[in-house]
């Protein structure tokens, strides 16, 4: 049986069907206002939550007007708190009575529907068949499926993805909402302005369900000896602030003893007031409605009259009015302010120059310039207006020549180099190809300087510094490398190669150099696959300088490295080494141009290059094991391997020596196929082109009904046709080359003719300006 609760209905303000009462009577019951009919009933009034005609008319409003004699001779000595305290424990004896029948009510319920299922179930059971039990045994696996498919979590929709655009939008708000805020802790303006304190009355029904989090202090007003009672924090405040008015004055000693005589005085009533308060918690778990009641009569218990409450309420208005604001602690503002100035901006405009791009950077540290460099790309994304895609391709150039610059310091510094790799990335992929322009422009600059030297050194260059070094490492991360052609890789993977070809081994940073530059091209080619010669011949002249040289015997090697001089034992080991801690070079070591070459002359240093120059043997023998030239390409390198002595080595790299070795004749000894003719012509690749054949075959008559001979005279008829056509060509071929033989004839007797014509002209001049000359002669006056 299921229990039915109305008691949210009992105070509902939205029932139209409510009745008003009056002295506890529904007004709807009396027909005449004048003389209305008073209930006696009070047990059913109460039952149905609502109070006695008979206490209505003694108690309330005007009551006491229509005392009987008997009540005022016992009330005359009574006080009306005293009354008041009487009626409060009389009503909460009458609602201990009910709640003690409700819960006795209750139990007797619950005891029905406990007996009642048992019942329901002997029931079910005597109408269950005998085979019910039998087929719930037999449960199908289908059945078993759906309802686990039934009580599966389904998968619930979710926001869509945000554009790139949306999420550059996003991002550029929530950086100016950042910065406008530092600039306002900067000014001193302090945080944002306290939400008002919302003030709840003492019939507020808190309909309100949605509360609003952002007020951070709510309190119900309430009165004690005429006073406000507030929260402790404002207490403090007050009392601080009485305290400071008082100290002023110079009567800070006696106020602090009344102080405390009204401290001790609230604490009594306090605890008072605590004590009923435990009561109404314990009865408002039983009845909703009685709890209201009483507190509305609990809150008459501090107020002696209605004027007097008037009174208090208007005091503490204008205490509210005039209270003053709390003082600011100005050692507080200051740290505020000084700790906002310290902070990072969150906004940052892109320098016109670099030279201002570098006064911003310098004297920070890593992760703030990281931060800066960040908020810029951020702040002017494409997507947020129209000339940022501009100003971020001149900021990538920048940002590029500052990565090379860090380069150049002494120490260099890496790890800032490393991490900007992420930023240069991203510039990258917004503008591909004026970024692919602008890293090909810079890899000219620096192939037109090395290629200058080369000119100044008689074809002998030098290996470049490490900023040349490490704009080529970015190659490979920023653009593809399995393109057979690009535009910016392949003119990178040539310079490599003019290097590795031109720039001789004279010392210790050139071998690192060199090793770098394997590392590169071993990158650019890893997936491609592409042959690179040059570097072969670098690992085999490495492998070179670190074997022993005998007197009169030269060793067979190809420029750039020589087979005589100073430098061709810069790998050569002083004394045995039995053990040895291998790890990667630092760059900024060996790379290095501020540090001395001494340093690097050692041991240590000719373990590790040769450890680095045999795991790139290695490397490299894989990658061309497919080549049909594997064995002619790296005979020389087994022919210098069978040269080191390997006993003056560490074991760890005395062994890859071997197991490279093994490898390389591996793949050296695989069985290559001769060449041979292909036994069938190969057939042409399908074309979409009309196939046109100059020579027709006779077309075959076909009549199924025509007779033989019929057949032989349309096969002659063809032929002759055929041979007239085959006559007429013939024929026309030959008019046509003699009328060319008549007008070639036609135009060189022209041409004879023309010229018999111009020498007779010639002729007649030529008698003609004798003539002339004779005539002139001859009448002179000198004759």
């Amino acid at each position: 049986m299921e229990r039915s609760h109305d008691k949210s209905n009992k105070f509902s303000l939205n029932d139209e069907d409510e009745d008003l009462t009056h002295y506890g009577q529904s007004l709807s019951e009396i027909e005449k206002f004048e003389d209305p009919v008073i209930s006696d009933d009070e047990d059913e009034d109460e039952d149905r939550g609502k109070i006695s005609g008979k206490m209505v008319s003694e108690e309330h409003f005007g009551g006491f007007l229509f005392e009987t004699k008997e009540g005022q001779a016992d009330q005359t000595n009574k006080s009306w708190k005293e009354k008041m305290e009487e009626t409060i424990a009389k009503s909460k004896k009458e609602k201990l009575e009910r709640q003690m029948e409700k819960e006795k009510t209750l139990q007797m319920t619950e005891k029905l529907d406990s007996e009642f299922k048992d019942l329901m179930m002997l029931m079910a059971k005597s109408k269950k068949p005998k085979n019910q039990d039998e087929e719930k045994a037999k449960v199908d696996d289908y059945d078993i499926a759906v309802r686990e498919l039934k009580f599966e979590s389904k998968g619930e929709a979710t926001d869509r993805l945000k554009t790139e655009e949306e999420l550059a939008k996003e991002e550029k708000e929530r950086l100016d909402k950042l910065e406008a805020d530092r600039l306002r802790r900067m000014r001193g303006d302090g945080d944002e302005e306290e939400p008002k304190r919302v003030h709840f009355s003492a019939d507020d029904l808190s309909d309100g369900y949605a509360l609003d989090t952002s007020i951070k202090e709510r309190f119900h007003m309430c009165y004690k000896d005429g006073k406000l009672l507030l929260p402790e924090d404002e207490k403090g405040d007050e009392s601080g602030d009485e305290e400071g008015s008082d100290g002023e004055d110079g009567e800070e000693g006696s106020e602090n003893g009344d102080d405390d005589d009204d401290d001790d005085e609230d604490e009594d009533e306090g605890e008072e007031n605590e004590e009923e308060d435990d009561k109404g918690e314990e009865d408002s778990e039983d009845d909703d409605d009685e709890d209201e009641d009483e507190s509305d009569n609990d809150s008459y218990k501090d107020i002696e009259s209605d004027d007097e409450e008037e009174k208090n309420r208007e005091r503490v208005e204008e205490k509210s009015v005039k209270k003053p604001a709390p003082a600011v602690d100005l050692k507080k503002k200051l740290k505020i302010m000084d700790a906002a100035r310290k902070e990072l901006p969150y906004t940052f405009d892109i320098p016109a120059t670099y030279d201002d791009f570098v006064t911003l950077l310098q004297d920070r540290r890593e992760a703030d310039q990281l931060t800066i460099v960040d908020r810029m790309c951020k702040c002017h994304h494409p997507s947020l207006a129209e000339g940022n895609k501009a100003k971020l391709e001149e900021f990538l150039g920048k940002l590029v020549q500052y990565y090379t610059d860090l380069a150049l310091q002494d120490p260099p510094q890496l790890d800032l180099i490393d991490k900007l790799t992420v930023p240069i990335y991203k510039l990258v992929q917004m503008s591909p190809v004026s970024s692919a322009n602008f890293i090909l422009d810079q890899i000219k600059d620096r192939q037109e300087e090395f290629r200058q030297i080369c000119q100044r050194k008689a074809g002998r260059g030098l290996y470049p510094a490490l900023d040349t070094l490490l704009l080529l490492k970015l190659v490979p991360v920023l653009f593809p490398t399995s393109d057979f052609r690009h535009s910016v890789t392949t003119p990178a993977i040539i310079f490599i190669t003019q290097m590795l070809a031109q720039c001789p081994v004279n010392h210790e940073r050139d071998i690192a150099a060199g090793l770098f530059l394997c590392n590169l091209c071993l990158e650019f080619v890893s997936l491609s696959k592409r042959f690179i010669p040059e570097v072969v011949n670098f690992l085999h002249g490495l492998l070179f300088l670190s074997i022993p040289k005998e007197e009169n015997k030269y060793e067979k090697v190809v420029p750039p490295f020589k087979p005589v001089g100073s430098s061709i034992d810069l790998l050569r080991l002083d004394t045995k080494h039995s053990s040895f801690d291998f790890g990667p070079m630092k760059m900024s070591e060996v790379l290095n141009t501020e540090m001395e070459l001494d340093s690097l002359r050692n041991d240590s240093f000719r373990l590790q290059a040769t450890h680095s120059c045999v795991i790139l043997i290695g490397e490299f023998s894989s990658l061309y094991k497919d080549l049909a030239t594997f064995r002619e390409v790296f005979a020389p390198i087994l022919y210098m391997f069978g040269k080191i002595d390997l006993n003056q080595y560490p074991a760890t790299l005395k062994e890859m020596m071997e197991m490279v070795v093994e490898e390389i004749n591996h793949h050296s000894n695989k069985t290559r196929k001769a060449l041979l003719m292909n036994k069938k012509k190969p057939q042409p690749m399908r074309t979409f082109e009309p196939l046109v054949e100059e020579v027709f075959e006779e077309r075959k008559i076909k009549q199924k009904s025509a007779s033989k001979e019929l057949n032989e005279k349309q096969k002659l008829l063809h032929k002759y046709k055929k041979e007239m056509k085959g006559a007429m060509r013939e024929i026309r071929k030959d008019n046509q080359f003699l009328a060319r033989k008549q007008l070639k004839d036609q135009m060189e007797r022209d041409e004879e003719r023309r010229g018999k014509v111009k020498r007779l002209h010639q002729m007649l001049a030529t008698q003609e300006g004798e003539f002339k000359a004779m005539k002139k002669a001859k009448s002179s006056p000198s004759s």
